[in-house]
């Protein structure tokens, strides 16, 4: 039984033996510098990490963490001398007292601590210059990291915000789709609404006009009696439905009332409306007007970002400090198991059962050391992993102040109606206007960096949302509301006779009346054009008819020309109306009309306009121009309204757009030396009595001089007829 015990005992203490052995000359070397005993394993834990034996330990231990990677891989390459070194070194100590020496062994000795310092030394030197030159390329690696990772990061943001451009794009074009298409399908739902109405009062008044064909002239005479004896008192209200500029922008409205459709308001329904009614009231829509007024404006400061700035992480130094406590707390655990692991194998076969106790404890001690060894070894894995993923700098942004303006647009939209009112016998006229008045706060120069910048659009409105209230039906009205509004208008002015009510209408076929210019009613006669006089009326003098097809195109951003095309549309450049909220039409005998845009070209720089003034159209010249010809431009040069400038051909050729600097934006252009100046733009170019093409640019005086630019007129034709 005790050889068993003895046995027993004999092999733990090689086992404990072998284990000592084999931690004190195996170690693992991290990236960090950071030495770690091997106690369980033949291979360091991290595959990163390098497994070092005792003389490569003692070595480098001396040594700073930074640099002990580069003394390593000295070491292995340089074995040889650092064992010489060392062997001096052993030997030195050794040697006793320099007193004790002879003089040629105290020069033996002094030549080999100098042969040391010089090796020392110059490995110290070799060592430096390679641990600077591994640190230096070791920051260089981790820049181009960065880098890399910073402009991945930017990649990738820009192609998500394409994608989302894309994507907003494509919803809004979808959008604009169902929106016309829904548009579409209302006006013919309108249209065919209206056809059933027509069809049906064309059958009541067959059918009327056939019962009336029936009974003879007495029954008629007594009928007409009959109803002249109940004449109507109420108020019979009358719209006339015509189809001027931005009539679909009246507002609507709705109540039992008659509504007339273009052509069919004639004298003998007139004088039927007024011979059996005693209160008539005959609306007119005249003219839709809208205006924009900037109010106020005030200055406004926002920040945006205009830098990154790079600050230390202070969770770095936190981590360092626990590490560092961890490191320490390890190497203590490691001695203590190193301590329990020597008590454990210090056994006496010849002690008796007090060795055997004693023993036991050792065991029991070194278990326990072993489990402490282990929590601070987890501890100082778990500290250093944490400071690799931590990182050394944290990103703040630098904010940078700037200055937007927010600008208050009053804007306002007016339908006009021209009113004409019969009651009892007498004729009396007015003008209705029906309007709506909205402010606007718009902001200019809002920074797209802006952190608040969604918050800000949102919060202000657009030039655009201006526009397209402007430009928005008004808010439909009852006829009674309307009444209201009829008598809360101002005073009738009376008129002395029914001839005098009829010329208002347009029924006075000697004159080219309202109503016929209107409505093209009444005979159409050859006249001469009169010539305006300087007189109070009329503020321009010309004899030349040209300049009654000639009109000023006014914005609320300047002034241009135009001219008429056919009745009641106009061309001019696109450049004059651009981002107009509105636009009105002037001619020479100081007639105004609002217009809108229902044309326009950018490549070629025009527009064409719908109004409501009724205007003499231009021809256009259809042959072959020469180079020499005399031409004559009409407009308004600087304000000075209907001005004539002349000039001659100077070549005809192809130039860039305004709007496009590539070949395909070239547009045919005729060059003359006719003064064109800011004002002209829009206005025709005349060679005799027709036109050869439309006056857009002018090049300063300061720089050239007589070269001018006019749109050639087949460019105006494609444009017309595209």
């Amino acid at each position: 039984m005790t050889n068993k015990i003895k046995l027993l005992f004999l092999t733990v203490l090689i086992v404990s033996f072998s284990s000592i052995s084999y931690s004190q000359e195996n170690y693992c070397l991290d990236e960090e510098g950071l030495i770690l005993p091997l106690f369980d394993t033949k291979n360091c834990l991290n595959s990163n990490d390098i497994k070092i034996d005792q003389n490569e330990f003692s070595y480098i231990i001396e040594h700073d963490p930074s640099i002990r990677l580069s003394k390593l891989e000295y070491f292995r390459a340089n074995p040889d001398v650092v064992e010489e070194i060392n062997k001096d070194n052993l030997l030195l100590s050794k040697t006793k007292d320099k007193k004790d020496l002879t003089p040629s062994e105290k020069r033996k000795i002094d030549l080999k601590q100098k042969k040391i310092a010089r090796l020392a030394k110059e490995l110290e030197r070799k060592e430096l210059i390679k641990a600077k030159k591994e640190k230096r390329l070791l920051e260089q690696r981790k820049k181009r990291a960065e880098l890399r990772k910073k402009a991945q990061i930017k990649k990738k943001e820009a192609q998500q915000k394409k994608l989302k451009r894309i994507a907003d794009r494509d919803k809004k074009i979808a959008e604009r789709k169902l929106k016309l298409e829904a548009k579409k399908k209302e006006r013919k739902q309108k249209k065919l609404e209206k056809l059933a109405e027509k069809e049906k009062r064309n059958k009541q008044k067959k059918i009327a006009k056939l019962t009336e064909q029936d009974h003879s002239i007495k029954v008629k005479d007594e009928e007409k009696k009959e109803i002249q004896k109940s004449i109507n008192e109420e108020l019979k209200l009358i719209l006339v439905d015509n189809h001027i500029v931005n009539n679909q922008l009246f507002p609507k409205i709705s109540g039992d009332f008659e509504v007339i459709e273009e052509g069919n308001l004639k004298k003998e329904y007139l004088d039927n409306l007024i011979e059996y009614n005693k209160n008539v009231l005959i609306l007119i829509p005249k003219d839709y007007e809208t205006t924009s007024v900037r109010v106020s404006e005030n200055r406004m400061m926002s920040q945006i970002v205009i830098g990154i700035d790079q600050i230390p992480n202070p969770e770095i130094n936190r981590i360092e400090a626990e590490l560092r406590r961890a490191e320490q707390d390890y190497l203590i655990a490691e001695r203590k198991f190193q301590i329990a692991t020597a008590e454990a194998t210090n056994y006496n076969p010849y002690g008796g059962w007090a060795s055997v106790f004693n023993q036991w404890a050792g065991l029991a001690g070194q278990a326990q050391a072993g489990k402490a060894r282990t929590n601070a070894k987890n501890r100082l894995e778990s500290w250093s992993a944490k400071l690799s993923t931590t990182p050394m700098y944290l990103e703040k942004e630098r904010l940078g102040s700037y200055n937007y303006d927010v600008v208050v647009i009053k804007s306002e939209k007016n339908s006009i109606y021209d009113i004409l009112s019969f009651n009892n016998g007498n004729f009396y006229k007015k003008s209705l206007g029906i309007n709506s008045v909205k402010n606007f706060n718009v902001a200019y120069g809002l920074n797209p960096q802006d952190k608040n910048y969604k918050k800000l659009q949102d919060k202000y409105s657009t030039e655009e949302e201006v526009s397209l209230w402007s430009n928005k039906r008004l808010k439909d009205i009852t006829i009674e509301n309307l009444k209201t509004k009829i008598r809360t208008s101002g005073e009738f002015e009376k008129l002395e006779s029914k001839k005098i009510a009829y010329k208002f209408l347009g029924q006075d076929t000697s004159s080219d009346s309202f109503w016929s210019k209107l409505f093209g009613l009444g005979p159409k006669k050859d006249k001469k054009v009169k010539t305006a006089s300087l007189t109070k009326k009329s503020s321009y003098e010309t004899k030349d008819i040209r300049f009654d097809s000639v009109v000023v195109v006014k914005t609320n951003s300047g002034m241009g020309s135009g001219f008429f095309i056919s009745e009641d549309e106009i061309i001019t450049n696109y450049h004059v109306v651009e981002d107009s909220l509105s636009i009105s039409i002037i001619d020479k005998n100081k007639r105004k009309s609002s217009a809108v845009i229902i044309k326009k070209d950018l490549k070629r720089d025009l527009a064409l306009l719908k109004t409501n003034m009724k205007g003499k159209p231009v021809i256009f010249y259809d042959g072959k121009l020469k180079q020499g010809e005399m031409v004559e431009a009409l407009g308004h040069p600087k304000g000075r309204k209907f001005s004539l400038t002349k000039g001659w051909i100077s070549a005809i050729r192809k130039e860039s757009s305004t709007y496009s600097v590539s070949e395909l934006g070239d547009v045919l252009f005729i060059q003359t030396d006719a003064a064109i100046n800011p004002g002209n733009s829009g206005g025709p170019l005349f060679y005799k009595d027709k036109v050869v093409g439309v006056n857009t640019q002018g090049l300063h005086k300061d720089s050239t001089e007589g070269m001018n630019f006019a749109v050639h007129f087949s460019e105006v034709n494609q444009f017309l007829t595209n």
